[in-house]
Parts: C-alpha cells; structure tokens; sequence
C-alpha cells in the first residue's frame, strides 16, 4: 500500500456480540444455507421453529461472528513487507475511530471483507459505501483513498485483508473460462466464500504452516472468486491495461504519451500494438469515459454535469459528442 496502513488505529477485544440488527446482513442472508433453527425461550425451553428468513439471518450472523473472532485485533503493518510481494499476505484492520487513508494503491489482486462496520472507497470517479457482510475484490493496482467508517452501535470497523500472489491467481485462472480483468467488485460474504476466508486466514495467522498448505488453503479463496465469475487476473492485452489504466483516474488528462510511461512502454509500441487489437486510444478513451458516465447517472444519481466533469469531459456537451459517435460507430458495425 502507498499510505501507511496504521493510522490511528487501536485494537479491540473479541469478546464483544454482535447481533443481528447492527449490520447490513441481507446480502449474506439471502445466500447463506440455512440451519435448521428453534425460537428459544427465556426459561431455555423450545417453542415454535424459526422462520425460513430467521434462519437465513441467523446464519448470516454466524458467519459475521466467525470472521470476527479472526479479526479480533489490528495488526496491519507500518508498510507492505517485501516477503508479502512473493506469498499470501494477511492483515486485520480494527478501529474505534473514523479513518481516512489516501493515496492507496494495491500492487496485487486483494479482497476485503468488511466484518464490523462500513469502508468509502473513492475510486475511478465514484464514491462507494460497503457495510459488513461485504467482500471488495480489488485488482492488481487498485488505486484510490479509503474511509474506514466504525460501526454506529458497536463503535469498531473491523475487516480481514488477504494480498494474492500473482502467480497464485494466474494458476486459479486456468481452472476457468477466460474472464475480462475486474472492476473493483462488491459480493456477499456467502458461506462459501466465509469458509474459505475462514480457513486460509486461520492457517496464515498462525505461522506454524507449511508455506505449500497456505498456498491449497488461498487457492480456495480464488477458487470462489473464479466460481463467481470475479478473479481479479491481470489484463493480458494492451488495450485492456490501457483501460484499467484510464478507471483510475477517468478526469486525467490522459495522453499516448502519459499511458505509455505508465505502461512501461513507448508511444510508438503503445498505439501499435493497441491497432493490432483493432482498437486505438482515443476509442478506449470514450470506451471508458462513457461507461462511467453511464454508472454514474443511473447508479450514483449525479446529474449530467456533474457526471460528464467527473468522467473528464470539459461539459456535457463534449460528453453528448461523444456518445454520439459511439453510437454511429456501433451501428456501422452491426450493419
């Protein structure tokens, strides 16, 4: 992470219970399986079986009090040790005090769950707002500022960090169909998925594992992530780097010459090999800048002012240009 990750934060114990209504559990609810379930009484005796949707929030409760165990104290590091470059790295983040960190940057695919309380992510010209009982997938290079926001009842914002290597999610990737590198992406923490966090955090934290039993317990996680569709790979074309590139930061003034510095490469490399994919960076510009705007406007309720500035068009009328020429572009392709 560029930022420290330590910024004013302090551990907290255990042994705190969470209960149900303090959190965002619907998500989870809604896929978690079901135990069979009673109401039990203040004398300790059973009355009347619980509800498909008790049930479901119950077990939605379980899984936020399993990882919360895990999340128990914050140990995020001063920086990003340079061993984690190279294995799985685990961090928990707690704190009793609202927390901004900016400038972030994640080198490596990583996911967050957010066991207690709720994360702002400001990224790619929108600001988003997740509640516990979510996990973020981050792709390599996420950039962006971070708010950590403790939960109104209980007073603590918890979450379970996990760094992949790259090439621990580049093997998971060929157990699935190809898959276009992800956005950054919000999934219900389900029981799957808790599971599998469960279990290869429990074996990083410990420090006793082999580092070959860590590695088969986070390929579980990855194995979720590519079940449901969102392995954080790397792009694997130019024009795909280049579009991850322009997310960050939609408003830049972006030139060939900019992405090309970024990318490693020349101008001349860049817009060669951005025609052999039939594709050119002015395209990917619009590509990019339109689709924001389109979030935007039916997402985040911007108008279209405020959504055309935030994508990097100079008014809505360059955004309206644009469009436009998108949409001619596309029709003389279908025709």
């Amino acid at each position: 992470m560029a930022q420290s990750f330590r910024q004013a934060a302090s551990a907290h114990s255990s042994d705190c219970i969470l209960q149900s209504d303090l959190y965002h559990l619907p998500a989870i609810a809604a896929t978690a399986a079901p135990h069979a379930a009673w109401k039990v009484c203040g004398d300790g005796s059973r009355s009347s079986p619980l509800s498909m949707a008790d049930n479901l929030m119950l077990e939605a409760q379980h899984i936020l009090e399993r990882l919360q165990k895990l999340a128990a104290k914050d140990n995020r590091p001063l920086a990003l040790p340079e061993v984690a470059e190279r294995s799985s790295a685990l961090f928990t983040f707690v704190t009793r005090e609202r927390e901004r960190i900016a400038g972030c940057a994640f080198p490596r695919a990583s996911i967050v769950a957010i066991v207690e309380g709720s994360k702002e992510l400001v990224t790619m010209g929108r600001q988003m707002r997740f509640g516990a009982g979510t996990v973020l997938v981050l792709p390599g290079g996420w950039q962006g500022d971070v708010v950590n926001d403790p939960d109104p009842a209980s007073g603590v914002y918890r979450a379970i960090f996990i760094g992949f290597p790259d090439e621990l999610v580049a093997r998971a990737a060929r157990s699935f169909p190809p898959q276009r590198p992800v956005r950054p992406i919000d999934l219900p923490l389900d029981t799957a998925l808790a599971a599998a966090i469960h279990h290869a955090g429990d074996g990083i934290a410990a420090g006793t594992l082999p580092p070959a039993l860590i590695e088969h317990r986070v390929m579980e996680v990855l194995m979720v992530l590519g079940m449901r569709g969102v392995l954080p790979v790397k792009p694997t074309t130019t024009s795909d780097a280049v579009r991850t590139l322009i997310r960050w930061q939609p408003d830049r003034a972006w030139t060939a010459d900019a992405i090309a510095a970024e990318l490693g490469t020349s101008n001349a490399t860049l817009r060669r090999r951005l025609a052999e994919e039939a594709t050119s960076l002015r395209d990917l510009l619009a590509e990019v800048r339109v689709d924001l705007v389109a979030a935007l406007l039916s997402e985040d309720g911007f108008s279209l002012r405020e959504a055309a500035l935030a994508a990097g068009y100079r008014s809505p009328r360059r955004f309206a240009e644009r469009m436009r020429a998108r949409q001619r572009a596309t029709h003389a392709a279908d025709v």
